[in-house]
């Protein structure tokens, strides 16, 4: 026997297949970042190594999925509370078409994912001369991948910094900021203030930005110029994509993050031809 309401069981069934059905999403963003991983294992000094290269990237691996179910959870409780809204959540709850909703932002978030790059490519020439030699060396020393290499880190770009990342960041932590403020200045009444989700879109774009502080140290030593200039350049992306999960939803702002590594992919073949030109 169980004294759970038909209410209560079907919200849990909801909830458990709209988790299951997120957290696939983000799995094959997760396999993609196993070479990346292996790099970054094998990079690092004998001594620093405590366990096997494979059990490593295979604990960081781990790491990076339970932080990813975490966030599912998260959003998946709290998200359609303050009105922010995730079209396969919805198709897993309700049955609602993703298609049909998502189709009208398609060309507007394409569009705005590669003006975004275009623009961070712009701010990074412009900011890198004042940023240090260490930096700039390290820029001019890898200036010339392979396609080969191009296509991997767009792959990479696409599945796990499209999906994963606002996953993360927007559907994890950025409803997370929007229900405390939510709850704690209108006590749970009403839809959140504009100013509460602002407040939440740029918190959680900072964190975007300095979740990428640990790749770029693996390049160059942190300095407070280079620490200021990767988290500005990649804030500027979570905020536009944290304004397009507001205003639309979660798969608009994960089809701009993905036309965003377009972008990049595109600037850096042109540089690459060129360069063997």
């Amino acid at each position: 026997m169980t004294n759970e309401t038909p209410t209560e069981a079907t919200g849990k069934t909801r909830f458990g297949k709209t988790f299951l059905a997120l957290v696939l999403l983000g799995v094959p963003g997760i396999l993609a970042s196993l070479p990346m991983a292996l790099n970054q294992v094998q990079a690092l000094p004998p001594e620093m190594l405590e366990l096997p290269v494979p059990l490593t990237v295979a604990l960081a691996l781990f790491n990076a999925s339970l932080l990813l179910a975490v966030a599912v959870a998260v959003g998946t409780l709290l998200a359609h509370r303050v009105g922010l809204r995730s079209l396969v959540a919805e198709k897993v709850r309700y049955g609602t078409a993703i298609w049909p909703h998502l189709r009208p932002y398609i060309t507007m978030a394409f569009v705005a994912g590669i003006i975004f790059a275009v623009v961070v490519l712009g701010l990074d020439a412009l900011i890198n001369p004042f940023a240090g030699t260490e930096l700039a060396n390290a820029t001019a020393a890898g200036e010339s991948p392979t396609i080969g290499a191009l296509l991997a880190q767009l792959l990479l770009g696409v599945l796990y910094g499209g999906i994963v990342e606002e996953l993360l960041l927007r559907w994890g932590v950025m409803v997370l900021f929007v229900w405390i403020g939510w709850r704690v200045a209108q006590r749970g009444q009403g839809a959140p203030h504009p100013a509460l989700v602002w407040t939440a879109i740029i918190l959680a774009a900072l964190l975007f930005g300095i979740g990428h502080l640990p790749a770029m140290a693996s390049m160059v030593t942190l300095t407070p110029r280079i620490v200021i200039r990767t988290v500005l350049l990649n804030a500027f992306g979570g905020v536009l994509f944290g304004w397009l999960f507001w205003r639309r939803n979660l798969e608009t702002a994960m089809v701009a993050h993905a036309a965003g590594h377009v972008g990049f992919f595109i600037v850096n073949v042109v540089v690459a031809l060129l360069n063997l030109g």
